[in-house]
């Protein structure tokens, strides 16, 4: 195998349920994530043997040099990037897991940036199961969940999840058939539970702005939670970042409310710690009503986007307004 082209879909978090803070300094959380059917791609290659040195941003890994090749000029193109942070966790707990070559890592971004959807962390997701894969295979689907850990929290479920979304490419992966489009994930998001899907249509609204994970956790110890009933309960449709990241930035406030107005959702919430916002229905016909009514609402509002999409089915269309 020379090359490889992964989805890499984003995720919501259902809940997230911040337990508390650990003497590490991380957050225990209990969350339900799912898959949603936004997604990047990601294509990882082996650099042609002998080939010229291309014109790109690249990284030494490992003895390597690892090409970085986007579309989208705000994200890293150096160690920064979850995307060769994770080809980097790999080559040092196994050089053996580059194939013998230089590669290079293509991602058409398609998702907004520090969304709270996971948008970079489905980028390292995959390019460790890609590069896995140029590899043969080395490594378990729970081995490289682990690593991921080291990569960052979302990624192990990032990794179980789209492993679940390209399950037809990865045909060689030893426990691939454990992985779901769905878990519920708790400690700092080590650990992963395969669950039933929560179906639901989704109307996702972001504001153009991006929010700080780290900052949003480390503010939540000053503010408090946005409630204490429900600690480790798995209950749906609460997110405890919600205090803070809605009241620091207006803009993704006056959406939620925005929504709350206009809209006849079932459920709306932010995702993860935010900014882009959610509303949840069962019925379709619902979802595409309120669809219309949205877009003509924020058509107006600069940097504002929204998709209509599904979580728990990754099969279905999405599509963005």
């Amino acid at each position: 195998m020379k090359s490889i082209t992964l989805n890499a879909h984003a995720k919501l978090n259902l809940s997230l349920d911040v337990v508390g803070k650990r003497e590490d300094g991380y957050h225990n959380i209990v969350s339900l994530m799912q898959g949603i059917g936004l997604c990047d791609v990601v294509k990882i290659k082996k650099c042609p043997e002998n080939g010229t040195k291309y014109n790109l941003p690249h990284c030494t890994i490992n003895k390597h040099d690892v090409y970085l090749c986007t579309d989208e000029k705000t994200i890293p193109t150096n160690m920064k990037n979850l995307a060769l942070k994770g080809i980097a966790v790999l080559a040092e707990s196994s050089g053996a897991l580059f194939p013998g070559s230089d590669i290079i890592v293509e991602i058409e971004k398609r998702l907004p940036v520090a969304a709270g959807i996971a948008g970079g962390s489905g980028n390292a997701a995959v390019a460790m199961l890609g590069l896995n894969a140029l590899a043969g295979y080395p490594l378990s689907l729970r081995e490289l969940m682990s690593l991921g850990t080291k990569t960052g929290a979302d990624v192990p479920f990032s990794i179980f999840m789209n492993a679940a979304a390209n399950r037809d490419k990865l045909e060689g992966l030893a426990g691939l058939d454990e992985a779901r489009f769905a878990a519920w994930t708790s400690g700092i998001g080590d650990e992963v539970e395969g669950c039933e899907e929560e179906t639901r249509y989704v109307i996702m609204a972001n504001p153009g702005i991006g929010v700080s994970t780290a900052e949003a956790y480390h503010a939540i110890d000053s503010i408090g939670y946005s409630g204490v009933s429900h600690r480790g309960s798995r209950k749906l449709f609460i997110n405890d970042l919600e205090k803070y990241t809605l009241g620091s930035y207006p803009v993704a406030a006056e959406l939620k409310n925005l929504m709350q107005d206009k809209l006849s959702a079932d459920e709306i919430l932010m995702s993860g710690s935010g900014p882009t916002i959610a509303a949840y229905y069962r019925e379709k016909n619902k979802a595409d009503k309120d669809a219309e009514i949205l877009s003509r609402e924020i058509i107006s509002k600069q940097g504002h986007r929204m998709w209509l999409t599904i979580t728990g089915n990754l099969v279905k269309e999405t599509e963005e307004r």
